[in-house]
């Protein structure tokens, strides 16, 4: 009874004190930047170079140890009970370095959104292809993209390694999608998650789990958390509830798993009109010359 008195009296005490705290602690936080920043300051724009310099360096360094994927595709079906209009599906496509993804949403057919990505190179390419046909794209760099990606999957991991998540096996056992599948409960603060996990696939999905962990994590898939939890196989189907609303509540489900062969057409650019945009580094050094 003690504690809990003490912990409330702390949560009392941080209420009333909360808005004069505020601003000295803003005040505080905005000296400790500008001090902390003030040689990039000095230095103007070539701390803006060396920053790019670090960057291209980093990235460069990530994408030496990129892992080829297997040659394989499948259909992840995307239902959203109380936001029905979001349904929809993404076929993806992997062959060596590169994966192609199709958007299609079930609210409109006539639209296509196809992404082809090649990790090695730090590549993408978005096509689209509008109601009356007409074929479009955008070539541009995969960093921002995948370095965000990346980002949220290691803050996940360091949740877990925290304890401030958790993942843990069940008992319970289904069918989905004609492949015995075992349950796993992942949760922490913002959502619960049902992951439904198969070792009956036909193919090497170790080497399909390293090759995602080589774009998506800093760590070798066997050193993250999800592994040591026992999280070996494939997740066929990933049930997510939140009380959050941007994240409320999703059934993803993997299908049609196909190995061995694709559809190269997934990968074909072919009657498209691409325009290269400009990188971070191309605009920056537009800027430069404008200055």
């Amino acid at each position: 009874m003690k504690q809990v008195l003490i912990v409330f009296a702390f949560i009392f005490s941080v209420s009333i004190n909360g808005f004069s705290q505020r601003g000295y602690v803003r005040k505080a936080i905005e000296k400790n930047q500008e001090e902390k920043h003030q040689d990039e300051k000095n230095k103007g724009e070539k701390a803006v170079d060396e920053r790019l310099d670090a960057w291209d360096a980093s990235d460069k360094k990530m994408r030496d140890k990129i892992e080829p994927f297997p040659t394989m595709s499948y259909t992840m079906d995307m239902e959203y009970p109380k936001k029905p209009k979001h349904n929809g599906s993404i076929d993806y496509s992997y062959k060596g370095y590169q994966c192609a993804t199709n958007m299609h949403m079930d609210n409109d057919r006539n639209q296509e959104t196809r992404t082809i990505m090649n990790f090695k190179e730090g590549k993408s390419i978005m096509l689209m292809t509008d109601k009356k046909g007409k074929k479009t794209g955008m070539e541009m760099e995969l960093k921002m993209i995948d370095w965000g990606a990346r980002a949220a999957v290691n803050k996940e991991n360091e949740m877990l390694k925290n304890g401030d998540a958790e993942l843990k096996a069940t008992d319970e056992y289904k069918t989905i999608e004609g492949y015995k599948c075992r349950k796993y409960e992942y949760r922490n603060q913002k959502y619960i998650s049902d992951i439904w996990i198969t070792n009956d696939v036909k193919f090497d999905y170790n080497h399909y789990n390293r090759a995602l962990a080589s774009v998506y994590s800093t760590q070798p898939y066997a050193q993250m958390e999800y592994y040591k939890s026992g999280l070996k196989g494939i997740a066929i189907q990933i049930h997510t509830i939140s009380d959050d609303p941007r994240i409320g509540e999703s059934i993803l489900t993997m299908k049609n798993i196909k190995t061995g062969s694709i559809n190269e057409s997934a990968f074909s650019t072919e009657g498209y009109t691409i325009e290269k945009m400009p990188s971070v580094r191309d605009m920056w050094n537009s800027f430069k010359k404008e200055d």
